[in-house]
């Protein structure tokens, strides 16, 4: 008996602790221009290397990509600014232009004006 209300005791403290941390998460999404499933792997990836990302999902047909993260140890300016980096433009961070002319052909998107 002693070890089934220690497991629920632990139990429920485990789901309280997840539930405080979630709470602590900021989701926005954000437009970012890209084609194909390759953008879609490598803007993913961008925003989900970015430190205090929980979460990053682009969404090919929309260009838009929402992203869950801590404002305590990241930003929209990070998150767009390390998709920039790698050759994707938003409607607030615009990509060097060795960085879009290095993406693959398929990828090389109609480019907002500037």
């Amino acid at each position: 008996m002693k070890h089934i209300s220690l497991f629920i005791i632990l139990l429920f403290c485990s789901v309280y602790t997840m539930q405080a941390q979630d709470d602590m998460l900021t989701t926005a999404a954000f437009k970012v221009y890209g084609n194909c499933g390759m953008c879609k792997s490598t803007i993913d990836r961008a925003a989900n290397g970015v430190k205090g990302v929980n979460s990053a999902v682009w969404e090919v047909k929309t260009d838009t990509i929402t992203v869950s993260y801590d404002p305590k140890k990241a930003d929209q300016d990070k998150i767009l600014q390390a998709i920039a980096d790698k050759g994707y433009d938003s409607d607030t961070h615009r990509a060097t232009d060795e960085a879009y002319n290095k993406l693959p052909g398929c990828c090389q998107y109609d480019r907002p004006k500037q």
